[in-house]
């Protein structure tokens, strides 16, 4: 019954997706408003045969200018130029933003790395160290952001530390998302792709006037999709995708000093969790059922894996977000900006985290966020000095369970569940200006203050059939020399005195981030900068299953000291465009998901702990060039050395007591490039047929410490083809592409659980067609 709702529910998908691009096959090509600032819209590396490489504006300090004028690292691509290299997915950056790496979490919440600062931890309400943002609203946690890519103008990625203009500290960076805008006339388009293992994805948007001073623009998008893993043991299937996406924009412009921007953004994913290959058998031959012990490790295939027949793995997760922004003149040159925001999360991810056929651990991550955040600021763009100053409040409640069902498993109870309350408010106030002291010559510099209280609640606890309550009351009776009765469903972890407790603990922070720099134009197209900044990441309350009170106690904050120096310059008549950077970082208190010693359970459980001293340096660098008309080449290479420094004890996933001391940080590879080219000709009537290819390339890496062979990442390189026909207007274009084409066997994660080690693949080759229309 599932496969035939799926099928009717993709005709549909096509039927709606062709009628909506049917229906804007007769209106004028889409065009960008005055209020979307000239030029915006144009990616990085457009080449027009008049004019040369054309620049993107970006409005990364929060007010429109040219990239390559912007003193920090800054990747940014436009709309169309995602659409041409199938860039659809927030995991798809890697393909064009070096130094950015995606790591798929035990369940599902995404992890995004750049430079080698990230965090990995499955918890929903953890704060990511690379904030998201759509139109500077920020999606608060990691597990928000799979929407992001609808219906955008361009994508703006900025390296290092992030704070004093944006609206959430961050120490690895942030990632802004720029929504396409209602126009002042009518319009609409949509891009429709079938490809492999019945995939399709489908959007679509109209847009137009609904009165003198209001224009709105209504997108959606939907994607499904058939199965593309397989059982190694049996004959099944998983990973069909199902996902909807909306969003619905209102611009009011009741006067020339008065703007309003409202936005509502939702989407729903009831696609399948992706399940793991089993690598190896690690549990207690003792305690550790033969069936598992037994179970066939996985071929070197990216489609084989294995799960619990009979269980269901499709999502249930939902996403709202309600946004409004006013922007008021002040003056001609001085301007107040209110952004306001709510935001809903509803999750329900159930993941087979074991790699076997067997409930050896199928666990639920179920919960909800609700997160509200306002931000006032005002800013002054005079003809030497350009600054902000303003303030945010934020206030985020999170509710997190993960139940386990491990019934064929090492340990003496089938099943619990780990739960996690968190609120936290946060207050901050900033500044940030730029001041032009000599003719090419600018100084800038930018102080934010931040203060944020969080409480927490939580516990491990039996799920109700009494039978973990019992193992937990056993041990507490002999501890204290008399009866202890856990009641069944109630909190099982014992504090330091063997007592049952809920546990209950606040962290009340706050900091000061900053940033101070120089850039300076020898000349026209050149730009050298230099800047030193600091960035904080909030602490955390961890979401584990913890016999023991003293697992829960959060990690601090962490801060990172980031000295940067590059250069951006356009060379050889405005066809070669060359940016580069090099990067130190002094890193304090970085958090990560590690270990302690659970005496009870007899293994080491997670827990989220703090490296008191560590470092990365390094450098990249960006090229585009276009050595002859109608061909453009892109490039960029990011190289990361990163150490503990001195020593850091902490336990491997396999309960070795070690000292970390000199070790270079999981999953972060020392190497990452990237490359785009493509060729285009022209043909008869008014027509172009272009050729392209991308590539990627990552280096070798860990997944956890302790340089465990088991847990190796391997290196890889990727490879995609694409090749189509489209107007010389850009008023269509349909494309053929591969991915993979090598079909190259990687995975992205390595991990493990009670008593085995899984990976994480990354998709086979998949390949299809694309459709492309603007009106």
């Amino acid at each position: 019954m599932r496969d035939i709702g799926k099928f009717i529910q993709t005709k549909n998908a096509v039927k709606i997706s062709a009628m909506l691009l049917a229906s804007g096959s007769s209106v004028p090509l889409l065009a960008q408003t005055a209020s979307n600032n000239a030029q915006v819209g144009k990616h990085s590396g457009s080449v027009d045969s008049d004019k040369g490489i054309q620049e993107i504006v970006v409005t990364a300090q929060k007010r429109a200018e040219s990239a390559n004028s912007v003193p920090i690292s800054i990747t940014a691509l436009s709309g169309d130029a995602l659409v041409k290299q199938g860039i659809s997915q927030p995991s798809d950056l890697v393909k064009i933003v070096p130094g950015f790496n995606f790591t798929t979490s035990n369940y599902g919440t995404p992890v995004f790395t750049l430079r080698g600062i990230g965090f990995y931890d499955v918890s929903l309400g953890s704060s990511p160290t690379v904030s998201v943002y759509v139109d500077e609203v920020p999606l608060a946690f990691s597990a928000m952001t799979r929407g992001a890519f609808l219906d955008v103008e361009r994508v703006e990625v900025l390296k290092g530390p992030q704070g004093t203009l944006f609206g959430q500290n961050s120490t690895g960076g942030a990632i802004n998302y720029i929504a396409a805008k209602p126009t002042s006339s009518f319009r609409s388009g949509g891009d429709v792709t079938f490809g492999r293992f019945n995939r399709l994805d489908a959007q679509a948007f109209v847009s137009g006037p609904l009165s003198d001073t209001i224009s709105a623009r209504l997108a959606v998008r939907t994607e499904q999709g058939g199965d593309w893993q397989k059982s190694q043991t049996r004959d099944a299937g998983l990973g069909q995708v199902d996902r909807l996406f909306g969003r619905l924009m209102l611009d009011i412009h009741p006067n020339d000093r008065f703007r309003v921007s409202l936005r509502a953004d939702a989407w729903q994913d009831h696609s399948d969790s992706q399940a793991s290959q089993l690598i190896f058998v690690n549990g207690n031959p003792a305690r550790t059922p033969a069936v598992v012990r037994n179970s066939p490790l996985a071929p070197a295939d990216d489609r084989s894996a294995d799960w619990d027949p009979g269980a269901d793995f499709q999502h249930d997760d939902k996403f709202f977000q309600g946004s409004a922004r006013a922007e008021y003149d002040l003056t001609d040159d001085i301007k107040l900006t209110n952004i306001s925001a709510y935001s809903h999360f509803k999750s329900y991810s159930p993941t087979d985290a074991d790699g076997t056929q067997y409930q050896n651990f199928l666990g639920v991550q179920h919960g909800a966020i609700d997160s509200y955040y306002n931000e006032a600021r005002v800013s002054g763009d005079m003809v030497k000095l350009k600054w902000v100053l303003g303030g945010s409040y934020q206030h985020d409640k999170v509710d997190d369970y993960l139940n386990g069902y491990h019934s064929q498993s090492s340990l003496p109870f089938p099943t619990s569940v780990a739960l996690n309350f968190q609120k936290a408010t946060t207050w901050a106030a900033f500044a940030n200006a730029d001041y032009e002291i000599l003719s090419g010559l600018t100084v800038q510099g930018g102080i934010r203050y931040t203060s944020q209280k969080r409480a927490f609640r939580g516990c491990f606890a039996d799920t109700g059939d009494g039978t973990f309550a019992a193992v937990q009351s056993t041990v507490a009776s002999a501890a204290n020399g008399r009866p202890i009765v856990i009641a069944p469903g109630s909190c099982v972890t014992l504090d330091a005195n063997s007592l049952p407790v809920t546990v209950t603990n606040q962290l009340d922070q706050d900091n000061i981030s900053w940033r101070a720099g120089f850039s300076w134009q020898p000349r026209s197209r050149l730009l050298l900068y230099a800047n030193v900044s600091r960035g904080y990441k909030a602490g955390n309350f961890p979401t584990l299953g913890a016999s023991r009170s003293f697992s829960y106690t959060p990690v601090t904050q962490e801060s990172l000291l980031a000295y940067e120096a590059g250069f951006k310059a356009t060379l050889a008549d405005r066809t070669l465009q060359i940016n580069g950077a090099a990067f130190y970082y002094d890193y304090s208190d970085k958090q990560i998901r590690g270990r302690l010693l659970d005496t009870i359970l007899g293994v080491t459980g997670n827990a989220l702990v703090n490296i008191p001293k560590s470092r990365v340096q390094g450098f990249e660098a960006q090229v585009t060039w276009v050595p002859v008309s109608n061909l453009q080449i892109n490039t960029g290479v990011t190289h990361i050395d990163s150490r503990i420094k001195g020593p850091f004890f902490n336990y491997t996933n396999f309960a070795q007591l070690l000292d970390f001391g000199g070790e270079s940080y999981p999953l972060t590879p020392k190497w990452q490039m990237t490359g785009d080219a493509e060729y285009s000709v022209p043909i008869a009537d008014g027509k172009r047929f272009f050729l392209g290819a991308s590539g990627t390339h990552q280096s070798r890496t860990n997944a956890a410490f302790g340089e465990l062979p088991i847990l190796a990442i391997k290196a890889y390189t990727l490879v995609d083809l694409r090749a189509g026909i489209g107007g010389d207007d850009n008023k269509w274009r349909v494309t053929a592409w591969v991915k993979n084409v090598g079909n190259t066997y990687y995975w992205n994660n390595t991990t493990t659980g009670i008593d085995t080690t899984y990976r994480f693949t990354g998709m086979p080759r998949t390949f299809g067609l694309s459709v492309s229309l603007r009106n």
